[in-house]
């Protein structure tokens, strides 16, 4: 049965690989009949070589890259029982459910049939970008990442992970200046000249405002368990720590599952204070990362792994 979809999905990209979308109803254009409709995406049809006069297929086109046949969406008119069918190119699960809302608007009850990600190419596609398109990250979105980021495992089922949203600029600036300074101590101390050190921090400080959005990866220590020696006191935290990173992971896969692109940056774990003042957090968070998020406008060459005999000891 699995074979079976991937097929399917297949000969829809081919479709869209021997055809050409034709564009005829761009973004924010009103509805010809409904005039408090408007098209929420680019929409079009695929003409095909061989195809009949009117036999064109209505494409809705995404935002995600590369683009591929996402969704088939189905509407039907319950009075004259006409069906419309079109292809879904690169949609995230926003633009899906906007193309939805969309056809409720105009009068047609809609549903999608959704390309299901191949859950092994998920893990080797994902990749570390610093560079991102000035484009908003939709709230829905993140949020949606956060949640499916909470079903990583954690500890004793503790949960310990907080996730610190930083949707505007002025806090990411306040976070970017709380770990300059902390920056710039550990720089004195390497004995790095002033030219070197100015450059490595304003390098810095402009990675973190020029994303989009970014989010600060924190340990709740309140979610610890009381324990009675410094070796369990350790253990715990050292676990808690493992928890917060696997959440992290998880929720850096869900992201770019979603069609966004983030980065994984270690610099609060060497200020934790800083950053937990600069943002006015509880004093039990404490910073381990901060992930920088957007939409991608690079797709960086995927540096080598090492080799199975380098990295596992079959015993």
């Amino acid at each position: 049965m699995e074979k079976n979809w991937q097929d399917f999905w297949k000969s829809l990209d081919r479709l869209l690989d021997e055809g050409e979308v034709i564009v005829d109803r761009p973004q924010g254009m009103i509805h010809a009949c409904f005039p408090e409709a408007r098209y929420p995406l680019d929409c079009g049809y695929l003409a095909l070589p061989q195809s009949e006069a009117g036999e064109e297929m209505d494409v809705w086109i995404g935002s995600l890259s590369p683009s591929q046949v996402s969704a088939v969406l189905l509407a039907v008119d319950e009075h004259s029982l006409a069906l419309n069918r079109s292809l879904g190119v690169g949609l995230n699960e926003i633009e899906l459910q906007s193309v939805l809302d969309f056809y409720g608007q105009i009068g047609l009850t809609a549903v999608s049939l959704r390309r299901t990600p191949d859950s092994l190419r998920l893990l080797t596609e994902r990749r570390s970008v610093r560079r991102f398109l000035e484009r908003p990250v939709e709230r829905a979105l993140i949020e949606r990442a956060i949640e499916l980021a909470c079903w990583a495992p954690s500890a004793h089922n503790e949960q310990p992970w907080r996730f610190v949203v930083l949707s505007n600029a002025a806090a990411r600036e306040r976070l970017a200046l709380a770990l300059g300074e902390a920056f710039r101590r550990d720089l004195i101390e390497q004995g790095l000249s002033l030219d070197e050190i100015h450059q490595r921090l304003e390098r810095s400080r402009q990675r973190i405002l020029s994303a989009p959005l970014a989010v600060l990866l924190c340990l709740c220590k309140e979610d610890l368990p009381a324990v009675s020696t410094e070796r369990q006191r350790q253990g715990e935290h050292e676990m808690a720590i493992q928890s917060v990173a696997l959440a992290g992971g998880q929720f850096q896969l869900a992201a770019h599952a979603l069609g966004l692109a983030t980065v994984w940056l270690c610099a609060p774990l060497f200020a934790p204070e800083a950053a937990q003042q600069a943002l006015d957090l509880p004093t039990s968070w404490q910073a381990q990362a901060l992930i920088l998020v957007g939409y991608a406008s690079e797709r960086p060459v995927p540096p080598p792994r090492k080799s199975l005999a380098e990295v596992m000891l079959y015993l």
